[in-house]
Formats: structure tokens, C-alpha cells, sequence
């Protein structure tokens, strides 16, 4: 039980974070003034990685595996599996406030000029998500510690290796976005 119960603490903590994200992409296509958009979209896009970085939070199940019994190995499954799936969607969504700010709200086929800023941001994130899980560089420390998000960050870029991975997971990032956001806006829609 301790295992579920801390592991809930941190899933947690780290699906806030992802919810900033949604909050402000939300803000940021609603707001008028340009002010408050570059404000609640600069805030949106640094913690819009804490949004899919909630996938990576399984690699946890490894070493909470051992330590659990049957029943509760179950419960860590379903509960990795849920934050993963609230990852996925809070990635959507935030994106998706994000896409419809750029087609300026309009419902229609979408324009190639924000498909393709789509996909360069979800390299973006691809980015964060690396310096997050590898580097383990926090969204706030681009207030707090400046420096090391530019030491960690050239380090990705010095690394072939990490540079590799962040450009995979953008990848990955561009396929969930564009496979899952028509069908869950449409089911949003309904609901």
C-alpha cells in the first residue's frame, strides 16, 4: 500500500503540472488581449511538456514491481496506466487550444502553415520531455535556475545520443497528436 500511495503522491503532483498546461492553453485561446496571450502562451509552453511526460512515468512499475504483491501489482498497473492515459489526453487538449488558436478558432481543414507548426512543436516538447526525464530539469527551474536549463539543454545537443531520443519521442509526440486529437474532440464534443 505504501507503494501505490506514494506513487499517487508524485502522479499526482505530476498531473498538475500537466494541467497548468491545459489551463493556460485554454486562457490563451479565450483571452482578447495580446498581452495576456504571449503571457498565458508562454507560461502554456513550458509546462506543456509535464503533459505527455506523464507516459514516462511507467518506467517506475520496474522498481516497484518486486516490491508489490499480486494485488497491489495490479492496482500499480491500473494506476500507471490511467496517469499515462491523462498524460496522453492533457497532451491533446493543450495542443489542441493551441491549433485552434492558430486557425483562429475556425473548424474547418486545417491549414498546412499549422500543421507544420503543430509538428515543430511537438519536437519541442519531444525536447522538454528528454530534459525533464534524462536531464531532470523542472519547468519552473526556467525561473529559478536559468542556467542550468541552458547548461542541460546544450547538453541534449551535444549528445547525439539524447538529441536522438528527443527527436524520436517528437516523432512519437506527432503521432499521438495527429492519430488521437479528431476522434477525442469529437467525443469531447458530445459529451
Amino acid at each position: 500500500m505504501d507503494i501505490f500511495l506514494y506513487n499517487f503522491e508524485f502522479l499526482f503532483f505530476n498531473l498538475l503540472l500537466a494541467l497548468i498546461a491545459v489551463f493556460f492553453g485554454y486562457l490563451m485561446l479565450r483571452v482578447k488581449s495580446n498581452i495576456f496571450k504571449a503571457l498565458f502562451g508562454l507560461i502554456w509552453i513550458i509546462f506543456l511538456p509535464n503533459t505527455i511526460y506523464l507516459i514516462t512515468d511507467i518506467s517506475h512499475v520496474y522498481e516497484d514491481w518486486p516490491r508489490a504483491d499480486l494485488v497491489f501489482k495490479a492496482m500499480i498497473t491500473i494506476q500507471y496506466t490511467l496517469f499515462a492515459i491523462a498524460g496522453v489526453i492533457t497532451f491533446i487538449y493543450a495542443v489542441y487550444f493551441f491549433e485552434r488558436l492558430l486557425e483562429n478558432k475556425n473548424k474547418k481543414k486545417r491549414k498546412p502553415s499549422t500543421f507544420l507548426a503543430i509538428l515543430i512543436l511537438n519536437f519541442i516538447v519531444g525536447f522538454g520531455v528528454i530534459l525533464g526525464a534524462v536531464q531532470r530539469t523542472n519547468s519552473w527551474d526556467i525561473f529559478i535556475n536559468p542556467l542550468r536549463v541552458i547548461n542541460d539543454s546544450l547538453g541534449i545537443l551535444n549528445s547525439p545520443y539524447l538529441l536522438s531520443l528527443s527527436l524520436i519521442s517528437g516523432a512519437l509526440f506527432n503521432v499521438i497528436y495527429f492519430y488521437f486529437v479528431k476522434p477525442l474532440t469529437k467525443w469531447w464534443k458530445k459529451k
